[in-house]
């Protein structure tokens, strides 16, 4: 090739690169390897971007540092200032002030050429405008605080709900012991008494009768009255509750309670209903013949565990509870309105674990 042939070729080669470059999307630079990172090529890309020449770009060592935002500028010389100590990439993120005084994000990314002896020659990087990812982030970041505060008022009045349902359950269980349970054990008394005067055998056989209705009505009420709200719950706690309303039904669970204190009320009435739709579900469902509920302090609030030994089942599947249950979303959801969690590992063949975790309120 001729030495004009090869003019023209590199001049061709130097115009396909120059559009290149030009066509870019973003402002390529190069800088020397100084305290200054003195400029030293700029693509023409600043102009339209940033609003200043080629010429001013370069020829003010100052300007750069000057239009970065004054929040952003201390971080950003740190980074370069790092950058060129230790000759790692320079990448990072910033706002800056461009020449007819908008306000642009920008990425900034540089690294260290080195010659052909491996000595560092100078930094090679681009600027490319990222305003517009910064506005959809942020205003994203919005909406996810305002989704964010409106499940916590979700969560708050929910929580405000149950503890309302509890206490209502607990006025009406009190209601059902002064009242109908206690007329209903003077009736049978006397019933009794009447019942030892007659002498008539039938007329006796129907006293007697009438005895064994208010029986098991005022057997109904009370077992009520543990569905409504345990008065031991109240009493003596979760454990002695939960011993209370199982009740000398098949299995009965045996009850591990490694509780310093009792947690507070609210708390208490969460693990309980928890607890309670776990061992009914054991018993009702499982075929279970053994039973297990822990109770201890862990991690700064209450774990409860009920595990037992049935038949277990697919947790995936969505069960429907039955009248008077909760059914194994409302646990979860339960236990996440507290603030906690409630987990429920089964495996057909192998058993069931309901593992729900509720904070306790910091002290002071």
């Amino acid at each position: 090739m001729s030495e004009a042939a090869f003019g023209d070729t590199l001049r061709e080669a130097h115009e396909t690169y120059r559009h290149l470059v030009e066509g870019i999307p973003a402002v390529l630079y190069v800088d020397a390897n100084d305290e200054r990172s003195t400029n030293v090529y700029t693509s023409p890309q600043v102009e339209p971007l940033l609003g200043f020449t080629v010429e001013r770009w370069r020829d003010d060592p100052d300007l750069w540092l000057e239009y970065v935002h004054e929040d952003d500028r201390e971080r950003v010389v740190a980074e370069h200032r790092e950058s060129l100590r230790t000759g790692e990439p320079f990448r990072t993120e910033y706002r800056f002030r461009t020449a007819d005084d908008r306000l642009v994000w920008l990425r900034d990314e540089a690294v260290l050429v080195l010659d052909d002896d491996g000595k560092p020659a100078f930094w090679r990087g681009f600027m490319i405008d990222i305003t517009q990812t910064k506005r959809a982030q942020e205003k994203l970041r919005r909406s996810a605080d305002a989704l964010r505060r409106t499940m916590e008022e979700r969560r708050r009045l929910l929580l405000r709900l149950e503890a309302a349902q509890e206490e209502e359950r607990r006025r009406i269980a009190s209601d059902i012991h002064d009242d109908p349970i206690q007329v209903m054990s003077a009736a049978d008394m006397r019933a009794q008494a009447l019942a030892q005067r007659i002498e008539d055998p039938d007329v006796r056989k129907e006293a007697e009768d009438l005895r064994e209705v208010i029986r098991s009505a005022v057997e109904r009420l009370r077992h009520l009255l543990f569905e409504l709200r345990p008065p031991s719950l109240d009493r003596e706690g979760l454990a002695a509750a939960l011993h209370t309303w199982a009740g000398d039904a098949e299995p009965a669970p045996s009850i591990e309670n490694g509780l310093p204190a009792e947690p507070p009320r609210e708390t208490q009435a969460i693990l309980f209903r928890i607890a309670q739709e776990a061992i009914a579900n054991a018993r009702k469902h499982a075929g279970a013949d053994r039973i297990v509920v822990s109770i201890a302090e862990e991690d700064g609030g209450v774990r409860l565990v009920v595990s037992d030994d049935g038949i277990g089942f697919d947790p995936r599947v969505f069960v429907v509870p039955e009248p008077g249950h909760i059914g194994l979303p409302t646990m979860v959801e339960r236990a996440e309105l507290a603030g906690g969690r409630c987990e429920i590992e089964s495996d057909p063949g192998h058993g069931t674990s309901v593992r729900a975790w509720l904070p306790l309120p910091a002290a002071g």
